[in-house]
């Protein structure tokens, strides 16, 4: 990873003094930053760089979804990489925008399986918070009517993980399973 001490000050000091409501891709180009610059960075070996770029990422996204066009290729493909937790609930954010029947992004076959493979697998992961859980949730429902299978192996992961719920998780996880069934 290439090291710039501007970028990371920014994002280890700066971006503090700023609520998320102000970030837009407006925001992103006063910073001299660029969307492939908060791609690059949310993989940073330093866990708070690499979750406030995601989290900057997520929230431009988050008002200007045509935007993650730019950068889906290369975001799908490093997907599998991403291992900051905290990064992954952004990523599946971002996920849950690319897959939304609304906001779409139109995937290979490749790009769906990357897609279904590595979201199944932080769903499953014990270390897996729950917040990004139940986004996992989400976006797999979400890719389930081009994929079938998926809602029989996503209904019997939701069933697993409800045995033993927190609020957060039983009210997102009976929802889906609800759509499901």
């Amino acid at each position: 990873m290439v090291s710039n001490p501007q970028i990371e000050k920014f994002f280890k000091e700066e971006i503090r003094h700023y609520q998320a409501k102000s970030f837009s891709f407006a925001f992103v180009q006063q910073h001299h930053l660029s969307l492939q610059e908060l791609l690059t960075y949310s993989f940073h070996t330093d866990d708070q760089i690499a979750f406030r770029a995601a989290w900057l990422l997520e929230h431009v996204m988050l008002k200007e979804h045509q935007l993650l066009s730019t950068i889906y290729d290369d975001f799908i493909g490093l997907l599998p990489q991403q291992t900051n937790w905290s990064a992954i609930r952004s990523y599946t954010k971002l996920l849950m925008i690319a897959t939304d029947k609304k906001t779409a992004k139109k995937s290979t076959p490749t790009q769906e399986e990357i897609i279904i493979e590595t979201v199944f697998s932080w769903m499953i992961d014990p270390k897996c918070p729950v917040a990004t859980r139940v986004n996992c949730m989400d976006v797999l429902y979400n890719l389930s009517s081009k994929h079938p299978w998926i809602k029989d192996e996503l209904a019997a992961q939701i069933q697993y993980h409800l045995r033993n719920p927190s609020a957060a998780l039983a009210s997102r996880g009976n929802r889906v399973l609800k759509r499901i069934l």
